[in-house]
């Protein structure tokens, strides 16, 4: 009887170090944002945020999570924050805080959204939701004021990072292998890189180039411009 005890926990210990290895990689590194407009940079594109996401690469499990809440709030005709990347499903809270009417619409390769947003009176602020179910860029803009907008991107994966350029990121509890890691920001182009998740990996030093000119607001757009406009870059090629 002690012998079979014995025998089961060594097993259940080999097998609880060989589920701990199997997710014990990583994939580790930094990225900024390298402006080559026409322009000298400004506070304001230094402060853009860059969201981080990794994607297996060769089937890998990933951790599941559930459905969260995103928030942007229009303050003064402008959406805040004006750039955020979501998983698939999660939702979209807008909230207006001004005291005029506000008329939300998307541009995007999915479906169209829109509401129309009330008055902000006293402390009842106008709210609405959407939930974000097609991976891919959303434009959302105002019909009212043309320099009111956001952009979402949905990925389908839980393993989302956001960061100022130059900061760090880090994926931990991994399953080792090949990952896809895609790197965005509202004034950049959209990147992605092969990567190997291992543990004790290297630090990776990845650059997002920005062809913006940075005089004015950095990664803003109209609602008059096209949606061709919003997927192409100056050079012709695809953001």
């Amino acid at each position: 009887m002690n012998f079979t005890r014995i025998f089961k926990l060594s097993a259940a210990i080999w097998i609880l170090l060989c589920s701990c290895s199997l997710n014990a990689a990583e994939v580790r590194g930094t990225v900024s944002i390298d402006y080559d407009g026409l322009y000298q940079t400004g506070s304001r594109a230094q402060a853009q945020p860059v969201s981080v996401a990794l994607l297996p690469g060769e089937g890998q499990r990933t951790v599941p999570r559930g459905v969260r809440k995103h928030r942007i709030e229009i303050i003064d005709n402008r959406m805040h924050p004006a750039f955020v990347t979501v998983k698939t499903g999660d939702v979209i809270e807008f909230t207006n805080r001004d005291s005029v009417f506000h008329e939300l619409f998307s541009l995007s390769q999915g479906k169209p959204m829109k509401v129309q947003l009330g008055k902000a009176v006293g402390e009842q602020r106008p709210k609405a939701e959407f939930v974000m179910d097609s991976p891919g860029a959303t434009h959302f803009f105002c019909r009212i004021h043309n320099k009111s907008y956001a952009r979402v991107d949905t990925v389908n994966t839980p393993y989302l990072q956001t960061l100022q350029s130059g900061g760090e990121f880090r994926f931990v509890g991994l399953s080792p292998g090949k990952w896809r890691l895609r790197m965005a920001a509202s004034a950049a182009e959209t990147r992605w890189v092969d990567v190997v998740a291992m543990t004790k990996p290297p630090v990776l030093d990845l650059v997002l180039t920005s062809h913006a000119g940075t005089t004015g607001d950095v990664g803003e757009f109209t609602a008059n411009q096209k949606i061709h406009d919003l997927y192409i870059r100056p050079d012709g090629g695809a953001r």
